[in-house]
């Protein structure tokens, strides 16, 4: 059999004798499309972190000098501030950090309902920015405690300690190298309210095994010295 006969085949469009040169000369164009598009894409990516970066540099810097407001108890510019801050249409962490502190701004002048509807808009992001979320639960669980309401404080609160706390009081997260850290500061309060709520509510063993945890798991602290305290009365 000739083997020159075989050299190509015909139905496949493609021939096994072209040479190098002749597969550029043939797909040239497409080739160069599509580094085109590829070197376009990495730039607009370049461009787009250059302008979210800078975004978020102003961002921080305009909430900074609303925050000097809120700590110097200016409530009303403070108030103002962030508003205005939202209405500009911020998104990502500007946005919850904005709500965060507008949620604060309401329930330091006891605008509780306001209060509400502004932690509750800070969304749940990973653990490594678990202060915002879970200052958001805090605040939304003391504003709903201040209002009478409970089973909603409940359900904040053991959202918290659930989503944040590490800690149950057991000996081995106390050994070196091994310690247990929770993702949040704010999880000690958050179970003594929680204690603190489902007593209010007539859920008693509840009450007690959350205080319970509470002296286990953080001996020494004021939240366990008042867990202590409601122990002896429960």
């Amino acid at each position: 059999m000739d083997n020159t006969q075989n050299a190509s085949n015909p139905s496949s469009g493609f021939s096994l004798t072209e040479t190098v040169e002749g597969l550029w000369i043939r797909y040239a164009r497409q080739i160069v499309i599509v580094a085109a598009v590829i070197v376009l894409a990495i730039a607009a990516w370049f461009a787009w972190k250059t302008v979210a970066a800078r975004a978020d540099e102003a961002a921080n810097r305009k909430l900074g000098a609303i925050y000097v407001e809120l700590r110097e108890e200016n409530y009303p510019a403070a108030e103002q501030a962030l508003t205005a801050f939202l209405a500009e249409g911020p998104s990502g962490v500007a946005a919850d950090k904005a709500n965060l502190y507008l949620g604060k701004t309401y329930f330091l002048q006891q605008r509780y309902d306001e209060a509400i509807a502004a932690y509750g808009a800070v969304r749940k992001r990973g653990k490594d920015l678990a202060l915002l979320h879970a200052g958001a639960l805090h605040g939304l669980a003391a504003s709903h405690m201040q209002k009478g309401q409970y089973a909603e404080a409940v359900t904040a609160l053991t959202e918290l300690v659930g989503t944040y706390g590490v800690r149950t009081g057991a000996p081995q997260e106390n050994l070196a190298g091994q310690e247990a850290v929770d993702f949040a500061p704010n999880v000690p309060n958050a179970l003594w309210k929680l204690a603190l709520c489902q007593r209010e509510l007539g859920r008693t063993d509840d009450a007690k095994a959350t205080a319970e945890r509470l002296t286990r798991a953080y001996p020494g602290s004021r939240e366990a010295r008042d867990a202590a305290k409601l122990l002896a009365i429960l």
